[in-house]
């Protein structure tokens, strides 16, 4: 046997990146506030809200992925807009629009980034009923 095939088997496989999906829920009173009085400033209609509390900075305090919901007048339909907050420990003062204006499905946290996989209309699906998914990554940095 030769030692360089002995050598190659023995090194260890990288491990594969696990996905920790984080849970959808409402967002604190403060959020939901804010994102309302700034629609009503706007003249939009305001819809409604998801969050997801994901500690981004390692400290113990939660900050808030989080996508609202407006409705077009006379519709039946919403666009949304995705934000970041910082956590309770700021009064979730500081917050961030994403620019990602596509409807989440869920949320994962992998390897310290965000996995934002959203709902993508496949060629057969009827227009209110996407199947299909797609990710897209949120880098997160100091």
């Amino acid at each position: 046997m030769r030692p360089v095939f002995l050598i190659a088997c023995l090194l260890p496989l990288p491990l594969p990146l696990i996905a920790e999906p984080l849970t959808r829920t409402d967002p604190p009173a403060p959020i939901v506030d804010q994102l309302r009085a700034e629609a009503g400033a706007n003249g939009e209609l305001f819809d409604g809200v998801s969050g997801w509390p994901v500690d981004l900075e390692g400290d113990g305090t939660m900050e808030w992925l989080v996508q609202a919901a407006y409705p077009f007048k006379g519709g039946n339909a919403v666009y949304v807009r995705t934000y970041l907050f910082d956590g309770e420990d700021t009064g979730y003062g500081a917050s961030a629009d994403i620019g990602l204006d596509r409807s989440l499905k869920r949320v994962e946290q992998v390897d310290g980034n965000l996995h934002l996989v959203i709902f993508e209309l496949l060629d057969n699906d009827p227009r209110c009923c996407p199947s299909g998914e797609s990710t897209r990554i949120l880098t997160i940095g100091n």
